[in-house]
Protein backbone atom coordinates (compact mmCIF):
# COMPACT_ATOMS: atom_id res chain seq x y z
CA UNK A 1 0.00 0.00 0.00
CA UNK A 2 1.04 3.44 -0.54
CA UNK A 3 1.02 6.31 2.16
CA UNK A 4 -1.44 7.83 0.61
CA UNK A 5 -3.28 4.78 1.16
CA UNK A 6 -6.11 5.32 3.70
CA UNK A 7 -7.34 3.14 6.38
CA UNK A 8 -3.52 1.81 7.61
CA UNK A 9 -4.00 1.39 11.42
CA UNK A 10 -2.10 4.04 13.32
CA UNK A 11 -1.26 5.83 10.20
CA UNK A 12 0.43 9.30 10.31
CA UNK A 13 -0.48 11.99 7.63
CA UNK A 14 1.09 14.85 9.29
CA UNK A 15 4.58 15.65 10.23
CA UNK A 16 2.80 16.75 14.13
CA UNK A 17 1.40 13.02 13.85
CA UNK A 18 4.67 11.23 13.00
CA UNK A 19 6.71 13.47 15.48
CA UNK A 20 6.21 13.15 18.88
CA UNK A 21 8.14 15.39 21.83
CA UNK A 22 7.86 13.44 24.61
CA UNK A 23 8.06 15.08 27.88
CA UNK A 24 10.29 15.17 31.10
CA UNK A 25 9.50 12.53 33.66
CA UNK A 26 7.76 9.34 34.10
CA UNK A 27 5.01 8.33 31.74
CA UNK A 28 3.81 5.28 29.90
CA UNK A 29 3.98 4.61 26.02
CA UNK A 30 0.44 4.26 24.19
CA UNK A 31 0.40 2.80 20.73
CA UNK A 32 -2.13 4.74 19.58
CA UNK A 33 0.13 7.53 19.98
CA UNK A 34 3.37 6.96 19.71
CA UNK A 35 3.74 3.36 18.04
CA UNK A 36 5.45 3.96 14.36
CA UNK A 37 6.60 7.70 15.07
CA UNK A 38 9.75 9.19 15.70
CA UNK A 39 9.44 10.28 19.34
CA UNK A 40 12.43 13.01 20.50
CA UNK A 41 13.98 13.03 23.45
CA UNK A 42 15.24 16.86 23.03
CA UNK A 43 15.73 18.00 26.94
CA UNK A 44 19.37 18.35 27.87
CA UNK A 45 19.03 18.07 31.57
CA UNK A 46 15.71 16.18 32.77
CA UNK A 47 14.94 12.53 33.67
CA UNK A 48 12.47 10.58 31.59
CA UNK A 49 11.66 6.98 32.36
CA UNK A 50 9.61 5.76 29.53
CA UNK A 51 7.47 2.72 30.62
CA UNK A 52 6.69 0.95 27.16
CA UNK A 53 3.71 -0.59 26.86
CA UNK A 54 2.53 -4.70 26.98
CA UNK A 55 3.86 -6.53 23.97
CA UNK A 56 1.57 -8.21 22.42
CA UNK A 57 3.44 -9.15 18.86
CA UNK A 58 1.77 -5.74 16.72
CA UNK A 59 4.72 -5.14 14.86
CA UNK A 60 4.64 -1.68 16.14
CA UNK A 61 7.77 0.67 15.78
CA UNK A 62 9.08 2.90 18.55
CA UNK A 63 11.94 5.30 16.96
CA UNK A 64 13.54 7.19 19.92
CA UNK A 65 15.87 9.85 18.59
CA UNK A 66 17.90 12.56 21.51
CA UNK A 67 18.23 15.64 19.48
CA UNK A 68 20.44 17.25 22.41
CA UNK A 69 23.44 15.90 24.33
CA UNK A 70 22.38 15.30 27.07
CA UNK A 71 24.22 17.00 30.59
CA UNK A 72 22.02 15.05 33.50
CA UNK A 73 19.06 12.47 34.26
CA UNK A 74 19.04 9.56 32.42
CA UNK A 75 16.54 8.17 29.98
CA UNK A 76 15.62 4.81 31.26
CA UNK A 77 13.04 2.50 28.72
CA UNK A 78 11.40 0.30 30.78
CA UNK A 79 10.14 -3.01 29.32
CA UNK A 80 8.72 -4.49 32.71
CA UNK A 81 4.54 -4.08 32.48
CA UNK A 82 1.99 -5.18 35.06
CA UNK A 83 4.75 -6.89 36.79
CA UNK A 84 5.07 -9.09 34.06
CA UNK A 85 9.31 -8.74 31.93
CA UNK A 86 9.09 -7.76 28.44
CA UNK A 87 12.45 -8.78 27.30
CA UNK A 88 15.04 -6.63 25.18
CA UNK A 89 16.26 -9.23 22.11
CA UNK A 90 19.18 -7.43 19.87
CA UNK A 91 22.15 -6.21 19.82
CA UNK A 92 23.29 -1.88 20.32
CA UNK A 93 26.41 -0.12 18.72
CA UNK A 94 28.12 1.99 21.60
CA UNK A 95 30.57 4.28 19.71
CA UNK A 96 32.85 6.08 22.23
CA UNK A 97 35.26 9.33 22.86
CA UNK A 98 38.40 7.78 21.67
CA UNK A 99 37.17 6.21 18.32
CA UNK A 100 35.68 2.81 19.77
CA UNK A 101 32.91 1.31 18.60
CA UNK A 102 31.61 -1.87 21.42
CA UNK A 103 28.34 -4.04 20.98
CA UNK A 104 26.45 -4.72 23.40
CA UNK A 105 23.83 -7.61 23.11
CA UNK A 106 20.66 -8.73 25.04
CA UNK A 107 18.00 -11.43 24.89
CA UNK A 108 17.03 -11.57 28.69
CA UNK A 109 17.32 -7.81 30.56
CA UNK A 110 14.01 -5.72 30.59
CA UNK A 111 15.34 -1.95 31.29
CA UNK A 112 17.41 0.01 28.65
CA UNK A 113 19.48 3.18 29.85
CA UNK A 114 21.47 6.25 28.90
CA UNK A 115 23.05 7.54 31.52
CA UNK A 116 25.24 10.18 29.61
CA UNK A 117 28.18 8.67 29.83
CA UNK A 118 29.00 5.42 29.66
CA UNK A 119 26.22 3.75 28.38
CA UNK A 120 25.19 6.57 25.95
CA UNK A 121 23.32 10.10 25.95
CA UNK A 122 26.35 11.64 25.63
CA UNK A 123 25.52 13.68 21.92
CA UNK A 124 22.94 14.78 20.12
CA UNK A 125 22.01 11.65 17.69
CA UNK A 126 21.48 9.05 20.04
CA UNK A 127 19.00 6.52 18.41
CA UNK A 128 17.26 3.17 19.24
CA UNK A 129 14.32 1.54 17.41
CA UNK A 130 12.39 -1.33 18.74
CA UNK A 131 9.48 -3.14 17.58
CA UNK A 132 6.83 -5.48 19.61
CA UNK A 133 7.91 -8.69 18.21
CA UNK A 134 6.00 -11.06 20.03
CA UNK A 135 4.06 -11.84 23.47
CA UNK A 136 7.03 -10.69 25.59
CA UNK A 137 9.89 -9.54 23.62
CA UNK A 138 10.71 -5.90 21.97
CA UNK A 139 13.24 -6.65 18.85
CA UNK A 140 15.88 -3.93 19.09
CA UNK A 141 16.27 -3.72 15.55
CA UNK A 142 18.31 -0.09 15.77
CA UNK A 143 20.72 1.44 17.68
CA UNK A 144 22.95 4.32 17.59
CA UNK A 145 24.81 5.49 20.76
CA UNK A 146 27.38 7.72 21.46
CA UNK A 147 29.18 7.36 25.09
CA UNK A 148 32.06 9.06 27.08
CA UNK A 149 34.41 6.76 29.16
CA UNK A 150 34.54 3.31 29.38
CA UNK A 151 31.68 1.52 27.88
CA UNK A 152 28.71 -0.01 29.72
CA UNK A 153 25.61 -2.01 28.54
CA UNK A 154 22.97 0.33 28.36
CA UNK A 155 21.27 -3.36 28.84
CA UNK A 156 20.00 -4.42 32.48
CA UNK A 157 17.10 -5.90 34.14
Amino acid sequence: MSRLSAGIANEAATLGERVVTLPTGTQTLDPATHANRLLLISTADAPYTINLPKTKGSGDVYKFLSTIARTSGSVVINATHDGTSNVFVGRVLNHGSANVLIGFSSTANDIFTLNNTTQGGAAAGDYLEIVDAAVGTWRVTQCQLYSSGSHASPFSG
